[in-house]
């Protein structure tokens, strides 16, 4: 059910199961792939809901292009969610995201309100910290990473591009906190006027709970 549609001249991927009537976009997290959420929609009613995964540009089988980082990546990927959606003349749905991809959804949220139902969003952060950059940097060895980690990604992409680009990441959220205060995505949390569901794993070792808090405190719709 994978399939690639044209979006501002980029070759999409993306992966379709069920024929309900709502509609759901999940949005995968740094380097993600569609891959990662086939298990949660065998968990979905399909017969109430169509859900579609993407794979964002740089992502998964969305490539080329290679992934680029620089300034304003996941607010690009939200305009590309946007006309995903445009371009499979869906203009009703709801979306769920993980890591950056709920950044990226809230980001959407933010700039499509008057088409999103619903949004869930978890282990998702509206700003980082320089302790955020100290987990992070513990990470840049990708292979280091625990086997359930880094075994699928460099079966995705090959270890170079796992590699380069996870270090790329890390830098990109260095210059968020150097440069843009700490921003990712503050600004777009007042404009969300979308029921939310923010969930946080209690044993998260990239995302503190206080970011699940600080979300829940600034989306005025949110549980």
């Amino acid at each position: 059910n994978s399939n690639k549609i044209k979006v501002n001249n980029v070759e999409i991927n993306y992966f379709k199961i069920g024929n309900g009537q709502q509609k759901l976009l999940i949005f995968p997290g740094a380097l993600g792939q569609v891959d990662d959420f086939k298990p949660l929609t065998e968990n979905l009613n399909q017969e109430k809901y169509t859900i579609y995964i993407w794979d964002p540009p740089g992502y998964g089988s969305s490539r080329p292009p290679n992934r680029d980082f620089s300034p304003g990546f996941l607010y690009r990927d939200a305009d590309f969610a946007i006309a995903l959606m445009e371009a499979l003349g869906i203009n009703r749905y709801s979306m769920l995201g993980w890591c950056n991809g709920g950044c990226t959804a809230l980001i959407a949220a933010s700039r499509a309100a008057d088409r999103v139902d619903k949004l869930v969003v978890w282990s998702c952060n509206a700003f980082v910290t320089g302790k955020d950059l100290e987990v992070y940097e513990t990470t840049r060895d990708v292979h280091s990473w625990p086997d359930q980690w880094r075994l699928p990604q460099f079966k995705m992409y090959g270890e170079k591009y796992v590699s380069d680009k996870w270090s790329e990441w890390i830098d990109a959220s260095r210059t968020i906190l150097d440069y843009g205060g700490g921003d990712v995505c503050i600004d777009a949390l007042a404009q969300i006027d979308t029921p939310t569901l923010i969930l946080h794993g209690a044993q998260d070792v990239l995302v503190a709970v206080e970011h699940a808090v600080y979300l829940h405190k600034n989306i005025k719709k949110s549980t």
